[in-house]
């Protein structure tokens, strides 16, 4: 079992110099996360240059009509790919207690969400601690994915790849009695402050006092020699969202469907004019069809009556008084969708994201170009497999080692991107296993995991492994060709 934490052995408080630093980069980078999660969930205010047609807008609903919400696909796109198959290890005796740390922790739920927030915001984070006893023994491990609005981790200046500390930051209560609670994460001790108020930018006049209301120290020792925080992200130091570059083309559609909507009504119902004729006589028998008051048809304005405009298709209207009829034109809506397609496109370009996940409707295309044109998707996804990777096999490594296991060989096994299953594909991939590439090759590239591969291979009779095949070879040393076996 790992070291039991003694709450006799309470450290120095040492972070307050940190404490307000880090807190204060906490709340700075709150903005973009929120933009982040504004643009993926289509809620991000639009703004006109001209505030008179903020107005017009408004008068018609449309300020609050709903996003046509593209810029998720950037997302969605990417993170439907992220499919955990497994998380194996080299020493079997330790697949029950992988098994139970999945599932006192509801992973299978939680991780696929922990790595879409990874790409939504950029950036998301995974705590692991112990579970105590009352003797302070480890008898389960807690492994909670975190917000980045809510917990942040630092990284050296000297060697950016060596995390130096995590804050973790929420509030309680409201206005009079609202507190600031903060704890920071360092690799030998844990550090739990308070605020009472508003936490000021200057930190002379902040009131930091360290927390122990709960009965607990506040500084609580960390016997693992590491930040127990581990840092999903896109990028280094810090991750991007993977749709930041769909927030231009975003705002665009956005405006031209709103601008759009405020014109359909004109062409729904055209708004019509008629010129009056200064010197018309309007003593004419239609007159009635006209006038408020009927004042020589005989006809109440309060009963319905007949017009003596007949609609019929052959029909002539004699109308006394009026020199021109007509109707104003409604705005060309290919004014607006042309512009609209083209923002789609742009959405694609700078995300690259394939263009058919944003449109569906094209031309049905063959599984090879699909594959072509797909391949800057596989690309990034398997970049991020590869990181999102690394990071959990170093978070279950670490639970492991609070529930004093040794593990060795903890391997991450994703479903793979690449994936042939059109008869085309199949053909091709016949034609190069008839060529010599052997069967494991054949299968990798047609998107099947290794584990797969070797367990089919393994059973198959008559079937060559690749260490199988020089052996083979050296059998058949010595013998001509007319003796060799057909």
């Amino acid at each position: 079992m790992a070291t039991p934490i003694d709450p006799q052995e309470v450290p120095d408080l040492v972070g307050l110099d940190d404490l307000h630093a880090d807190y204060l980069a906490l709340l700075d980078a709150r903005p973009e996360y929120e933009r982040a999660e504004l643009f993926y969930n289509g809620l991000v205010d639009e703004k006109y240059s001209s505030p008179k047609v903020a107005r017009l807008l408004s008068k018609f609903g449309l300020n609050d009509f709903p996003s046509f919400n593209l810029a998720h696909i950037a997302v969605d796109a990417i993170t439907d790919h992220l499919h955990l198959n497994s998380v194996t290890i080299e020493d079997n005796a330790l697949d029950n207690v992988l098994d139970d740390i999945r599932d006192a922790n509801d992973l299978d739920e939680e991780l696929p969400l922990l790595m879409h927030n990874a790409g939504k915001f950029g950036d998301a984070y995974l705590f692991v601690w112990p579970e105590t006893d009352q003797s302070g023994n480890a008898v389960g491990v807690r492994m909670e994915p975190q917000d980045p609005r809510v917990a942040r981790v630092f990284y050296s200046t000297e060697n950016p790849t060596v995390m130096e500390r995590a804050i973790q930051s929420w509030e309680t209560g409201a206005k009079e009695t609202l507190t600031v609670r903060a704890n920071l994460y360092y690799a030998d001790h844990i550090e739990r402050w308070m605020h009472r108020g508003k936490v000021p930018k200057d930190a002379r006049r902040a009131k930091w006092v360290p927390f122990t209301e709960d009965g607990q120290p506040a500084s609580i020792p960390n016997p693992y020699g590491q930040v127990p925080y581990f840092h999903y992200r896109t990028a280094r130091p810090y991750g991007i969202p993977l749709h930041v570059n769909a927030y231009g083309p975003q705002l665009a559609i956005d405006k031209l469907v709103r601008s759009h909507l405020a014109t359909v009504d004109y062409q729904s119902f055209p708004q019509r004019y008629a010129l009056v004729d200064p010197t018309a006589d309007l003593s004419g028998s239609q007159t009635g069809d006209f006038h408020p008051e009927h004042p020589v048809d005989g006809i109440s304005p309060e009963e319905p009556g007949d017009s003596q405009l007949d609609a019929d298709p052959a029909a002539l209207w004699n109308l006394d008084g009026y020199k021109e009829v007509g109707q104003f034109d409604a705005a060309n809506p290919d004014h607006f969708l042309k512009p609209f397609d083209r923002y789609i496109k742009a959405m694609a370009q700078a995300t690259q994201i394939p263009f058919q996940a944003f449109d569906s409707t094209g031309d049905a295309i063959s599984g090879e170009s699909r594959r072509v044109a797909n391949e800057p998707l596989y690309v990034r996804v398997e970049h991020l497999q590869k990181d999102f990777g690394g990071t959990l096999r170093r978070s279950y490594a670490f639970a492991l080692e609070v529930l004093g296991e040794s593990p060795e060989d903890i391997t991450i096994n994703w479903k793979p991107v690449r994936n042939i299953n059109d008869l085309q594909g199949w053909q091709t991939l016949l034609i190069k296993h008839q060529m010599g590439i052997p069967l494991d090759v054949i299968f990798a590239e047609a998107g099947y995991n290794s584990a797969d591969i070797d367990s089919w291979l393994a059973n198959a009779p008559g079937t060559e492994t690749p260490n199988q095949a020089p052996q083979q070879a050296d059998s058949n040393e010595g013998v001509t060709p007319n003796e060799r076996p057909n």
